[in-house]
């Protein structure tokens, strides 16, 4: 089967991707070529050294000027398939929120950080801030996620997950991305998804309203207060995004008056 490869430059040009065409079941490759109408063939999606595939079949080729390419009609996504491309999305996106963290605090102590460990090893200054966590016991790494830096609150949350959420989602330092990243996990309970979308300035930001959404653990009353907050114009598009679940689409159109 043949393959056409559309390389993104960045989580955003993914993120507009997504939302604009593949959401909607299409998908245009510019400068594509060497595929004949109506043949099957597989997407390749490029970010960050990472691919993802999806199913298509060619529905038309533009050879002229301006604007050569190949237009694509992707094959239905199911329940699985549509979680997987979304992750592959997201997973893009939280590589930038890392990216935030600077240069070279995933391995440093602070000063003050080393001072607290003095008794506990030789040369805390020195020690990998990744083995630190990975060693903490569940009091320290509570202590940790409610007055932690923000490279010591991403190794947190990576590290142990579920056990710091509710410590972390309650640190009033927490930024949106970051609760965003923990606003995606389909394990969230449900009584954090509403701590998440009762904070006013997390649920302001795209980026939080996009993952409550998509988590299946929000509940109508959450939908319906993120489509309310949501642009117009992003309002429009979430029917037709099926990567959200079917309950999120249908409230939507119902609160745009469609059939």
């Amino acid at each position: 089967m043949d393959s056409l490869t559309l390389t993104l430059a960045d989580a955003q040009a993914l993120r507009a991707l997504f939302d604009n065409q593949l959401s909607k079941g299409r998908a245009f490759v510019p400068g594509g070529s060497g595929v004949a109408e109506r043949a099957a063939c597989a997407l390749v999606l490029e970010h960050g050294g990472r691919v993802h595939r999806l199913a298509a079949e060619v529905v038309h080729v533009r050879l002229e000027e301006p604007g050569p390419g190949v237009g694509l009609q992707l094959a239905k996504l199911d329940v699985e398939a549509a979680a997987a491309l979304r992750e592959f999305v997201e997973a893009a996106e939280a590589s930038v929120e890392d990216a935030e963290v600077p240069a070279g605090a995933m391995e440093a102590v602070s000063d003050e950080d080393a001072a607290e460990d003095d008794e506990e090893t030789d040369d805390p200054r020195r020690q990998n801030i990744f083995e630190r966590i990975q060693g903490l016991t569940l009091p320290e790494q509570l202590k940790l996620a409610a007055a932690g830096t923000l490279q010591e609150r991403v190794i947190l949350e990576r590290t142990y997950g579920p056990m710091v959420w509710e410590t972390l989602l309650r640190n009033a330092r927490l930024t949106a991305p970051e609760a965003a990243r923990i606003a995606r996990k389909g394990t969230l309970p449900r009584p954090l998804v509403d701590l998440i979308a009762g904070n006013g300035s997390w649920v302001a930001t795209g980026e939080v309203q996009r993952a409550l959404l998509s988590n299946p653990r929000s509940s109508l009353l959450v939908v319906r207060k993120i489509l309310r907050m949501m642009p117009r114009p992003d309002l429009l598009l979430v029917p037709q995004q099926t990567a959200y679940p079917p309950a999120v689409r249908q409230a939507a159109k119902a609160m745009l008056g469609q059939k």
